[in-house]
């Protein structure tokens, strides 16, 4: 029962990372002196997890270096936009419970116009990373909870084999008990019945031998008589 607690509980707190509603915030980061627009967006996973699942959607941005506590990846991003390679910045921060993520594109090199539409990308990129892990989590969910209900389904199915088993061996001891209380009555009857016996066989017993006595006393007298006419 309590490992049942345990799994509908675990699966109602799973819910709150998969409600309300998290939008893209337009932000500048200042990196080797250039302001660099992004967009940050909160996340209701811890820090470990939104760089686990970074470090998985962004890995065709190549292998990243540190800048200033940011990642930096030089690569490709929208080549339908622009097809030469540009700076991306992305940091993450947070706590085990939850965590902030922001990137942004290094303006240096890129036309304004283009620029534009790359930020956009970016805006939509960021967004659909939030998209993601909420709907990666929905789905391990998913997947725990179909876990969870065939564990329960057994349970359930054990839980009434086991009412039926004792169901059963219940029953069968109440007849028992039932025949033998009729049994015992049955035996009660007996034994009052052979006591009631015993009482009249022992007030015969006793009659007979006061006569048995009687008979005896009269045989000695006789011998006696006989004794004298000799």
């Amino acid at each position: 029962m309590l490992r049942i607690i345990s799994i509908f509980a675990f699966l109602i707190l799973s819910l709150g990372q998969l409600k309300g509603q998290y939008q893209t915030l337009a932000t500048e980061h200042y990196l080797l002196g250039v302001d660099v627009n992004g967009y940050e967006i909160d996340l209701p996973f811890s820090k470990e997890k939104t760089e686990e699942s970074w470090n998985e959607y962004a890995k065709d941005f190549g292998k990243s270096e540190e800048t200033q506590s940011h990642k930096t990846y030089q690569t490709t991003f929208r080549t339908d936009i622009y097809p030469n390679d540009i700076l991306i910045y992305s940091q993450i921060k947070g706590n085990k419970e939850q965590s902030t993520i922001w990137a942004g594109i290094d303006p240096q090199g890129i036309p304004k116009d283009v620029y534009s539409e790359l930020q956009k990308a970016m805006e939509e990129y960021i967004y659909n990373f939030n998209i993601k892990m909420r709907t990666d989590l929905a789905q391990k969910k998913i997947d725990e909870s179909e876990q969870a209900a065939t564990y329960l389904s057994k349970e359930f199915e054990n839980l009434k084999k086991d009412e039926r088993k004792n169901q059963k061996n219940f029953d069968k001891t109440n007849e028992r008990i039932s025949s033998y209380e009729e049994k015992l009555k049955e035996l009660r009857s007996d034994s009052t019945q052979y006591y009631q016996n015993l009482q009249s066989l022992k007030s015969s017993i006793d009659s007979l031998y006061v006569e048995l006595e009687k008979v005896k006393s009269i045989v000695e007298t006789y011998k006696q008589r006989l004794e004298d006419i000799k």
